[in-house]
């Protein structure tokens, strides 16, 4: 581990009065914690749902094949 992460992860442990293990643990815990919610939230539909798309064709969901694929498409 380099030094200056050393001496980062001791002056937390002494602010916070806890031993190196627990911050280390903790920021483990964090780092983890975001991953994992960054995972839940990135489902197909929700990602096309931040596109917020305004417009298109009226008659889009009941022609979605004609958009789709083309003219010879029913």
């Amino acid at each position: 581990m380099p030094v200056e992460y050393q001496e980062e992860l001791a002056i937390m442990a002494r602010e916070q009065g806890v031993p190196k293990a627990v911050v280390i643990r903790t920021i483990i815990k964090k780092s983890i914690g975001k991953k994992i919610n960054s995972i839940k939230n990135t489902s197909p539909l929700l990602s096309l749902a931040k596109l917020n798309f305004k417009g298109g064709p009226k008659d889009l969901s009941s022609r979605v094949d004609y958009y789709l694929y083309g003219e010879g498409s029913k």
